[in-house]
């Protein structure tokens, strides 16, 4: 299994063990007959025969190769969990079926999040690397697909499916199936809504959110250092409205494309599964309807027109500002929306986390050994010494911080006169032009500049008004 470049598993379970296999080899997940077909042997690990548009395919059971221990039950919530199934994974030219418990959602793992383990290669061995997850650090054995069906020595060949799906097509005179995709099924109210699985990145416990104000009905929070915006309630399902509002979702499903990310909440991840997309761009819609195979109705997620149609993903960039500028992402044509380039230099520092201030109130920044001088004769007051006369002083770092005892300082004057801002540090200096500031109804802010191959955002702090905070 290549390892060289960046990993999206699908992450699964059987009995107790944890998997994950690449995303880009999974075809679908199935449900598992409650008598799957068989297929004689004497010995092996097949488990049976499923079909699967037209054409059979056959289903592996680990469980009689490897102990995979019993199945762990756990809470709702965790992950997309749909019971028993059938993995349909194909690669090189082999469609082989897998039976599963549990599936659990798609992760993003990093070529050093993966390592070997097994150096033997013996060919009996279906497994030879595993990763610890990002969140939770949890053990993944990864699948080699390839290695399964050849150990298995079963498997649907594309070219006899091919040409005898091509004799049936032409003697019933049809057309060929529509390309389907794979998607993850979430709880969206009482709404299901399928995203295309190479744009989900994750679904998290909900976490602490801040309102963007200026009388638009959103939020936003931090991830993964960076600024991520949710979407309000009712922006993709309508009839949801009352159902979707993010204080009662429990979990956040986030999304993503070309470097950009926006967060929907959600109350249940649900099951990958596979659908028809042919035509929905041409809806001229974010979501198009559609049913599963049990007739429920079903959602899907336009990604590219989501992230057309709200701009102010642009603040979770984390790409080149071409790419999270470029074409397919702006529906709207103001400034404010596509983001400005930066007239004057930000002063970006840490305080309860990283904020930026524009240069042009900051009268100078003092470090610690100027701060400790400056703070000397201030007994605990909110003042310090500046000179010879005492300027009010606010604390803009987090208790923890505050009880460190040097500061940076940043003199800011405002409207009431001189002042000056307690922070952790200095973390560094946007030249004009060096970023883009993204403005979020009427007074959020946020600046987003290249930190060496990324991108970073912060929000921008008004430190020069009476009540700033960072």
């Amino acid at each position: 299994m290549a390892v060289s470049n960046a990993l999206c598993l699908a992450e699964f379970g059987i009995g107790a063990l944890r998997l994950g296999v690449p995303v880009e080899a999974v075809v679908e997940a199935i449900p598992l007959p409650a008598a799957p077909d068989r297929l004689p042997r004497r010995r092996g690990a097949l488990a049976g025969v499923v079909e699967h548009h037209g054409r059979l395919v056959p289903v592996v059971d680990l469980a009689r190769w490897v102990d995979v221990g019993a199945v762990e039950h756990t809470g709702a919530g965790a992950g997309i969990r749909a019971g028993a199934r059938v993995l349909v994974l194909h690669e090189a030219g082999r469609t082989v079926g897998l039976k599963v418990d549990a599936i659990n959602g798609l992760i993003d793992l990093q070529p050093e999040d993966v390592t070997r383990l097994h150096h033997d290669d013996d060919p009996e061995e279906v497994f030879h690397s595993a990763a610890r997850t990002p969140e939770g650090g949890q053990v993944l054995s990864l699948l080699d697909t390839a290695r399964l069906a050849r150990l298995a020595a079963a498997w649907s060949d594309d070219a006899a499916a091919g040409a005898a799906h091509a004799a049936s097509n032409e003697a019933a005179g049809a057309h060929a199936d529509a390309a389907t995709r794979l998607y993850a099924l979430l709880q969206v109210g009482a709404q299901q809504l399928a995203v295309p699985a190479e744009a989900l990145t994750e679904v998290i416990p909900m976490p602490a959110l801040a309102r963007f104000g200026g009388g638009i009905d959103s939020a936003w929070c931090s991830w993964r250092g960076r600024h991520l915006a949710i979407l309000p309630p009712g922006a993709l399902l309508a009839q949801a409205i009352d159902e979707t509002r993010d204080e009662a979702a429990p979990l956040l499903a986030v999304i993503e494309r070309d470097g950009l990310a926006l967060g929907l909440p959600v109350r249940a991840a649900l099951r990958l599964d596979s659908f028809a997309d042919a035509g929905l761009s041409a809806a001229g819609s974010v979501v198009a309807s559609t049913y599963d195979r049990d007739g429920v109705p079903v959602q899907l997620l336009d990604d590219a027109a989501l992230f057309a149609r709200f701009p102010e993903a642009a603040i979770s960039g984390d790409g080149a500002p071409e790419r999270a500028h470029g074409a397919g992402h702006g529906a709207r044509g103001d400034s404010a929306a596509h983001g400005a380039g930066n007239a004057c230099a930000y002063i970006v520092y840490e305080a309860d986390g990283l904020a930026a201030v524009a240069i042009d109130a900051v009268e100078r920044i003092l470090g610690p050994h100027e701060a400790a001088a400056a703070l000397k004769d201030a007994d605990g007051a909110a003042c310090m010494n500046w000179e010879g006369r005492a300027i009010p002083l606010r604390e803009l770092r987090a208790p923890a911080q505050a009880q460190q005892p040097a500061p940076h300082l940043l003199l800011v004057r405002g409207a009431d006169g001189l002042h000056a801002c307690a922070v952790a540090r200095v973390h560094i200096l946007i030249p004009p032009g060096g970023g883009q500031v993204y403005r979020i109804g009427k007074n959020i802010e946020f600046i987003t500049a290249n930190e060496g191959a990324a991108q970073a955002s912060y929000r921008i702090a008004d430190l020069a008004a009476p009540s700033a905070a960072g």
